[in-house]
């Protein structure tokens, strides 16, 4: 049973309280903290919502918490309003609870399920990381067209934003066979996207060398990596899992018309 009200957040040290230092709020969020958020209670009964940006960049919303919370949260006209204002775009909300939102929303059906998935562990050896190679500014139409063809439905979007790092691996005669990007999220922790490996030669562990190079680079440069996935691609969860990444959150998303 909640018994406090709902309150506004003002810096990320209030949040990472109320949800005793959940991993989205110190390493998905972080540093990149936009003020209010809003709380009602705390974790794990109540919940906690806050800004977040979309690994495109584009401003939205997390909730996190339990059901009672995330009424009660969106119950609150303040709240409403601030899930959709300020130019945000999108919100998420721990996966089986979106019915909560939409019950007080008009969200529409456009979005879906994926997990964000984290680790502080540098990654066992990987057959092929002495293929990842780098890849630069002026590779982008060309690892835009292998993603194209070879991953359309990857986030991934190559030299779209400064700050990232591309790599791939080539063939004897210099064609993509796979690559891979990071990208640093809100909080400055290096977030990998579309990992992506040539349909004609998936099964010989290059979307692990590319995915364990990144990782590796990741943890030795900040301590930590993160990514997110589609919920289903049960393919993808094990190599991730083997590679010593564990889900931080099961999130179901809403992008407004």
């Amino acid at each position: 049973m909640l018994t406090a009200g709902v309150r506004a957040l003002d810096d990320v040290s209030e949040a990472a309280a109320a949800t005793g230092d959940h991993p989205v709020v110190v390493l998905d969020v972080g540093t990149g903290f936009v003020a209010p958020g809003w709380a009602v209670g705390s974790l794990p009964e109540g919940a906690v919502a806050l800004h977040r940006r979309s690994d495109h960049g584009v401003p939205g919303s997390a909730v996190l918490g339990s059901r009672e919370g995330l009424a009660t949260l969106l119950d609150d006209a303040r709240v409403r309003d601030w899930v959709r204002g300020d130019g945000n775009r999108h919100l998420s909300v721990p996966r089986g609870l979106v019915d909560v939102a939409l019950d007080r929303l008009d969200l529409g059906d456009r979005g879906g399920e994926w997990d964000w998935l984290w680790t502080r562990t540098t990654p066992p050896p990987v057959p092929g990381e002495d293929r990842v190679v780098d890849l630069a500014p002026t590779d982008r139409a060309e690892a835009e067209a292998f993603l194209g063809a070879h991953s359309p439905g990857t986030h991934g979007q190559p030299f779209a934003r400064p700050g990232q790092r591309w790599v791939a691996v080539r063939d004897d005669d210099g064609s993509l066979v796979a690559v891979g990007g990071s990208e640093p999220c809100q909080a400055g922790t290096p977030t990998l996207a579309g990992i992506a490996v040539a349909s004609h030669r998936r099964g010989e562990g290059w979307g692990a060398a590319v995915t364990a190079h990144l990782t590796r680079e990741a943890v030795a440069s900040t301590g930590t990596c993160a990514l997110g996935m589609f919920a289903d691609n049960v393919v993808a969860r094990r190599l991730y899992e083997r590679l010593g990444f564990v889900t931080g959150m099961e999130w179901t998303s809403r992008w407004f018309a």
